[in-house]
């Protein structure tokens, strides 16, 4: 092969090499970016709304109540040892238990509890309804009056959101099991059912007039509560109905009582 002929092949070769090369890139920066883009770029997310976005949900910014500063309604609360409980502090076994916080502001609460089964013996509710849950108390005007964020465990699980209100009763002897209201949500996680001896932390906060429920830190509930609903004013507090529960009862820090002690 003679010299000329040997260097035409070499530059032949050498511009196939460039113009893979190229190709190469046109494909992956060039013509082929529109539809390449069109099908990875990501879906735009719309921002939550803005009291979502400030609404906190971890119990750190709660503390507990001490049992001097709960007020029993109905039932018995006792005391136990800690180390006993593992860092919950009371205990109930009585098939009702009602009680409230005097001097907080009803409208941020927080549960740290462990659920241990069913109460012996079970006690219907007023409605002739037998039913195991463990919730928080919201603006607890009265016995009669007061708004409920509940986790129910039998026979049926989740969290249900109602209200009570009976303008001219006080005492829950007055006025029973009239005057109940179901809050519908526009936002509900399902729960899985509870396990005896799982801890777990349930805290419900109103802001302005949306109602949040959050379990062990993560938003499962969210609805807008009706104004009627929103005149009521109370403390916070909790109830049981036919669950065994070793418990702490948690308010905000700038309105506990636990500082108090």
């Amino acid at each position: 092969m003679n010299e000329e002929r040997r260097r035409w092949i070499i530059a032949l070769g050498s511009s196939a090499v460039l113009i893979l090369w190229a190709g190469g890139l046109l494909f992956s920066h060039g013509a082929c970016n529109g539809p390449r883009d069109s099908v990875m770029k990501p879906t735009p997310v719309a921002p939550a709304p803005q009291a979502l976005r400030d609404t906190p949900s971890p119990t750190d910014a709660l503390e507990p109540v001490p049992l001097e500063r709960i007020q029993v309604t109905q039932g018995n609360v006792v005391e136990l040892q800690r180390a006993v409980l593992g860092g919950t502090r009371f205990g109930i076994e009585v098939p009702k238990q009602r009680a409230v916080a005097p001097e907080t502001t009803g409208d941020d609460v927080g549960l740290r509890f462990t659920w241990l089964g069913i109460t012996e013996p079970v006690a219907p509710l007023a409605s002739g309804v037998e039913r195991q849950q463990v919730g928080l108390k919201l603006r607890a005007q009265d016995g009669c009056n007061v708004i409920y964020a509940m986790w129910r465990i039998a026979p049926s699980a989740g969290i249900v959101v109602n209200y009570k209100r009976n303008p001219d009763d006080r005492q829950s002897g007055e006025c029973g099991n009239a005057g109940y209201t179901t809050v519908r949500p526009r936002f509900m996680e399902p729960l899985d059912l509870l396990a005896q001896g799982e801890p777990h932390e349930l805290r419900a906060r109103i802001d302005a007039d949306v109602l949040t429920v959050y379990v062990d830190g993560k938003r499962v509930w969210e609805g807008v509560l009706p104004a009627e609903a929103l005149t009521l004013q109370g403390p916070a507090g909790m109830r049981t109905d036919n669950a065994r529960v070793r418990f702490e009862l948690l308010v905000p820090r700038e309105t506990g009582t636990a500082s108090r002690r």
